[in-house]
């Protein structure tokens, strides 16, 4: 058969080696590539990601604890602080007095003995009524100015030199200066114990509206005052018999402490002294 252009007529056209459909393209798409190809760093770089997204993570995990770490120690110095605040009297605090800053254990004594503080106020006002209302019927001025000088200075003195220092030294328990208190404690409210049994006596001249004085007051048929000499009478008897009783409490309870003893009380004592005469020698 004849040809063209130096081939026959019948031969492959696509065989021609300068077909362009005969040579491979390196660039061109294939399906089949995709299936074949295999990634190259792929999954060690997810890992690194996944690494480094933990780690970041804990980190911030481990800020927000410190932050919430920071936040209650800032509260509870807020609350110690607030705390300390002077709360007592209530009318002009300048005193810290909270039953709460006693250790748990103590904590009923403390409440106790406080409430027996505040009968013994109590009693003084019941006692000075008592006196003005002897007053207007015979009584003697002197045991009306002596009713008074009770009131004030007794209210004063026995806060200062018993209730708030076995207060303090309750809460200076395990602390140096805690044996020193309770020893002053001991020996002032024996005092106080002394100046019951005279209230509850009751001289009238004396200032006290306790058995005497009522008696007086009934037998003279002066009846209110006589009732009100009953009540305060009742309250005194009632200081009396708790005083002992929180004497005796209150010494048992040193008697089982290691840290409240003579021995502790008698060093405190001496460095008190040191500290005065430093005191001294520096002021001066």
């Amino acid at each position: 058969m004849s040809n063209y252009g130096g081939q026959p007529l019948d031969a492959n056209p696509f065989a021609d080696p300068s077909n362009p459909f005969q040579q491979s393209n390196a660039s061109a798409f294939s399906l089949e590539s995709v299936g074949r190809a295999t990634p190259t760093g792929g999954a060690a770089n997810i890992g690194a990601y996944v690494a480094d997204h933990d780690r970041r993570a804990q980190e911030l995990e481990q800020k927000q604890r410190e932050l919430e770490a920071r936040e209650r120690q800032l509260q509870e110095r807020e609350a110690e602080v607030e705390q300390l605040k002077p709360n007592w009297p209530p009318f002009i605090p300048f005193l810290v007095h909270r039953i709460e800053l006693v250790p748990a254990d103590q904590q009923k004594s403390a409440k106790l003995t406080y409430t027996y503080w505040l009968s013994l106020v109590l009693a003084l006002v019941l006692n000075f009524v008592v006196s003005l209302l002897h007053l207007f019927v015979g009584g003697s001025v002197g045991g009306l100015i002596s009713s008074a000088v009770f009131l004030v200075f007794i209210t004063i003195f026995s806060f200062v030199l018993w209730y708030y220092p076995i207060y303090t030294g309750w809460r200076r328990l395990n602390k140096r200066g805690a044996a020193i208190l309770f020893y002053m404690f001991f020996i002032f409210f024996a005092f106080h114990i002394i100046f019951c049994l005279y209230m509850a006596i009751g001289v009238g001249a004396g200032g006290s509206g306790g058995l005497y004085s009522t008696i007086v007051l009934m037998i003279d048929k002066h009846w209110v005052a006589g009732i009100f000499g009953i009540i305060t009478s009742i309250f005194w008897i009632f200081q009396l018999v708790g005083g002992l009783v929180i004497f005796r409490l209150i010494w048992n309870f040193k008697n089982g402490s290691s840290e409240i003893n003579f021995a502790n009380a008698k060093a405190e004592f001496h460095g008190l002294g040191t500290l005065f005469k430093l005191f001294r020698a520096t002021s001066g």
